[in-house]
């Protein structure tokens, strides 16, 4: 009876094994994530890691639909408070840009905040384990997953390639960071990430470029000195945190050229003013360009971002630019005119391998799709604010 029951026991113990191993092996395959970068060669944006990632790149959002619901959630997270510690209702600088980007992505369910705490839940389905923490199928990690340092030294030159080398910016001003941050081609959504000595080891704070408000440059992040989630100047974080002496951006997106629009008054036969807008409606308005304003009121509407097709070999836009009254006439908060023709823009820049482009653009009615006007300008230096676009009146 005895030698039975041992040998029973040693058969269940056997199986109990084998199904163990076996069960590693498929856990193993599992937790273990695919390579970012399977060809070997490194991504120009975060963009083009998360597209390969999500399962269906066809069918991915656009680059500025990314960077709209980046920011958006970065806005959501306001005001939530800091912490060194769990992530789970607090949040740190590592585990604020997580959570922005599983609030983008849809891989964080459920959220909920009261006052400085946040509250949400994730899809255990579509995870797996590495490195001690959950992390989605963008190879994202949940707040408090990881470290600054170590995001640093498995992405930057890894994975994406940055957009220039670190760069000392202690005590630089907004106006230092906006010429800096034009010059390496730094958009809205990209990811910044600081250093406080000069071994290139020790990355202590990471946050989301938000852009440039009324000439200043600013920031997304858990900060430690605010105490809670907050955008913020560039130039203030340099000066209040005397450690942060070194910034690395890493492009989220492509960075998109520059066309210019300007009112061609030689060519006017009579005052006009027209404002552009994104959209066909005419919701979405950029700005307004005028023959008889200021510059500063906006006479030349320039710096229209022109966004990169999927191959990269040509950038391509489309905006809605409408007739106001003329002259120029605000009542209400409104513009009015008895003749508010829309016109459709259709804008192209081609870069060949040695980086010379050419833009071409097509004038249309919006409404009537009859063809108005059109050019082409050899060798455009899309690098700067040119005016090359004439407005006047199209007809």
């Amino acid at each position: 009876m005895l030698v039975r029951s041992l040998r029973n026991y040693a058969v269940k113990a056997f199986a109990l094994l084998f199904v163990t191993v076996i069960t590693a092996g498929f856990a193993y395959a599992y937790i273990d994530p695919s390579e970012v970068s399977a060809s070997g060669d490194l991504y120009d944006t975060l963009y083009e890691v998360f597209r390969d990632k999500s399962g269906d790149p066809d069918g991915f959002m656009t680059q500025e639909e990314l960077v709209k619901k980046m920011l958006s959630n970065c806005d959501k997270l306001s005001g939530i408070g800091y912490t060194f510690g769990s992530q789970e209702h607090y949040l740190a600088c590592d585990g604020f840009v997580s959570l922005v980007f599983r609030l983008t992505f849809g891989t964080a369910h459920e959220f909920e905040r009261y006052r400085d705490k946040f509250w949400c839940k994730f899809d255990f389905r579509e995870e797996h384990k590495q490195a001690g923490s959950y992390v989605d199928k963008y190879d994202i990690y949940r707040p408090g997953g990881t470290s600054v340092t170590w995001l640093y030294e498995n992405y930057v030159g890894n994975v994406v390639e940055p957009r220039a080398g670190r760069k000392y910016v202690e005590g630089m001003t907004s106006s230092g960071w906006a010429e800096y941050l034009e010059s390496v081609g730094a958009q809205p959504g990209d990811i910044l990430f600081w250093d406080n000595d000069r071994k290139n080891d020790c990355w202590s704070h990471i946050g989301i470029y938000a852009g440039i408000e009324d000439g200043v440059p600013k920031m997304w992040h858990a900060s430690s000195i605010k105490e809670k989630v907050c955008k913020q100047s560039l130039a203030e974080i340099t000066c209040d945190i005397g450690y942060l002496d070194y910034v690395l951006i890493l492009a989220t997106t492509d960075e998109p050229v520059n066309v210019g629009l300007y009112v061609d008054s030689d060519n006017s036969e009579k005052d006009f003013s027209y404002s552009v807008y994104k959209d066909s409606g005419c919701k979405d308005c950029i700005g307004r360009i005028s023959s008889i304003c200021t510059l500063s009121e906006q006479s030349s509407l320039e710096s229209i971002p022109v966004y990169p097709n999927s191959d990269k070999s040509a950038y391509e836009r489309t905006i809605y630019v409408k007739s106001d009254m003329l002259p120029f006439i605000e009542e209400n908060g409104d513009l009015a005119g008895a003749e508010q023709m829309v016109y459709k823009i259709l804008i192209r820049i081609d870069v060949d391998d040695d980086g010379n482009s050419t833009l071409t653009y097509a004038v249309y009615g919006a409404e009537d799709i009859r063809y108005y006007y059109g050019n082409t300008v050899e060798d455009y230096d899309y690098g700067t604010d040119g005016a090359v676009i004439p407005v006047t009146d199209f007809r």
